[in-house]
């Protein structure tokens, strides 16, 4: 099926801002109303409802009345402990949560707080806390960098740990996982690069300095002598139960006890494969990359190589993502959108030309995709791409969320919160009770209320 484009709605910032409501809309929550920090990190609405904030000054929590800063947590003894910057919260399957602070990590299981700390990891931070199908927590460690010494000696050191938290006790693998690497200008500099459980229950992690699995007795490492390259940016387990790796130099498929290397392909030799993503229709794609840009999408089909360049995929710069959406796949790219019919891509509609912010991208609750560009902001469906919204250029889109009515709210870098359904549009500024025209987020709770964060705040809507 094609794709054809048309306009739905043509609107304008300039237009909208006459047409905002001038009354009151947002309650609006800051440091004076009792959270640790106006300035929001991040936010978790968690499985019972509670929705909770991190800041630089530690955790908020609103049950839905009112709010309750969290500066300290005390221990058995008393002590209390200090949270400081809220890293990550991470909830598990039963509704406990972790959270990782740069003072260390605190446990909630609903009835009291634990608070572990590790002073011979105190260099380290949690990049990542993973729970496998037997409960357990791993915890994913990476040392700080200093980005100068790239800049003063043309490479730094990335190093990583990984530790185990199971029965109320944790385990570390030094000399097991983990180590230290070299990164250079414009490489990654996380030294763990993926993680996940195969259907067997073992855990596989990629890392800068090859690639580790553990079947629960050991680890087993593969490393450059068995895969393209000491460096691997992914790992993952295709549907038929295959396990791909992308390296620096090249992919790898497990086959029994050996591994099958890809070198030869067009796409994929000499270059770097940064990221695996297999399709609805089965299909492995490898992003690569050669000199800091984007080379070619290589799919594999029919035990075959088939690499896809940009001319190829008819849209410039480089594919930041894949989506499939209702038996068709989209690339996205800096400056458009491309569509795969199973042979060949396509452009999609004549949106290229301005290009596409990605970081203003959702996923619509319809099978569809909310995107936003540099002038417009359009609606793909399976057969058509639909223009909702025009705006000045002097705007930009800062993020973009579709509520469970429907609607779609669009926060932007200058002009505040805008609203658009089936009926018509709205706009909200800090006239309406938000503390500032740039919103940083948009989220729905359990009782489907819309909240913003804001540079300085969060509101809720009234």
């Amino acid at each position: 099926m094609s794709f054809a484009t048309n306009k739905l709605l043509l609107l304008c910032f300039c237009v909208l801002t006459f047409s905002s409501i001038s009354q009151s809309q947002f309650k609006t929550y800051t440091k004076s109303d009792g959270l640790t920090s106006s300035t929001i990190l991040f936010t978790h609405v968690d499985s019972k409802g509670v929705i909770w904030v991190a800041t630089y000054s530690g955790l908020n929590a609103f049950t839905g009345k009112e709010w309750v800063s969290i500066k300290s947590i005390s221990d058995k003894q008393g002590r209390d402990k200090n949270l400081g910057k809220v890293l990550k919260i991470f909830e598990t399957k039963i509704g406990h949560l972790w959270v990782a602070t740069e003072k260390g990590i605190f446990y909630f299981n609903r009835e009291y707080w634990t608070h572990y700390s590790d002073s011979e990891n105190s260099e380290f931070y949690v990049k990542d806390i993973f729970e496998d199908s037997k409960s357990r927590i791993w915890v994913i460690l990476e040392k700080r960098i200093n980005p100068r010494d790239i800049g003063n000696i043309g490479f730094s050191f990335v190093e990583g740990r990984v530790q185990l938290f199971t029965n109320g006790r944790w385990f570390d693998f030094l000399g097991m996982i983990g180590g230290s690497a070299a990164v250079t200008a414009g490489e990654p500099t996380d030294y763990f690069t993926s993680i996940f459980e195969d259907s067997d229950g073992n855990i596989w992690v990629s890392s800068l300095d090859g690639v580790y699995i553990y079947d629960n007795r050991e680890w087993v490492e593969f490393n450059g002598e068995v895969l393209p390259s000491d460096k691997c940016y992914k790992v993952l387990q295709t549907s038929d139960n295959e396990i791909w790796v992308a390296s620096s130099y090249g992919v790898a498929r497990r086959d029994g006890d050996e591994w099958i290397k890809y070198e030869k392909s067009k796409g994929i030799k000499d270059n770097i494969t940064y990221d695996l993503f297999e399709d609805n229709e089965n299909r492995l794609w490898a992003f690569t990359r050669k000199d800091q840009r984007f080379k070619a999408l290589c799919y594999y089909e029919e035990g075959k190589w088939k690499s896809c360049f940009s001319k190829d995929i008819q849209i410039k710069g480089e594919i930041n993502k894949l989506i499939n959406l209702d038996g068709k796949l989209l690339a996205f790219s800096s400056k458009g959108v491309s569509v795969f019919d199973g042979s060949k891509w396509k452009s999609l509609g004549d949106i290229h030309t301005d290009g596409i912010d990605l970081t203003a991208i959702t996923l619509g609750r319809d099978n569809s995709i909310w995107i936003a560009g540099r002038t417009e902001i359009y609606k793909i469906t399976r057969s058509s791409l639909v223009s909702v919204l025009e705006f000045d250029k002097k705007q930009k889109v800062s993020t973009l969320f579709e509520s469970s009515k429907g609607e779609l709210w669009i926060g932007s870098d200058k002009s505040g919160l805008f609203m658009l359904n089936k009926k018509g549009s709205k706009q909200f500024t800090n006239n309406n009770g938000l503390t500032d025209n740039h919103i940083v987020e948009i989220f729905e709770d359990k009782r489907n209320n819309i909240w913003v964060v804001t540079r300085s705040g969060i509101s809720k809507l009234l």
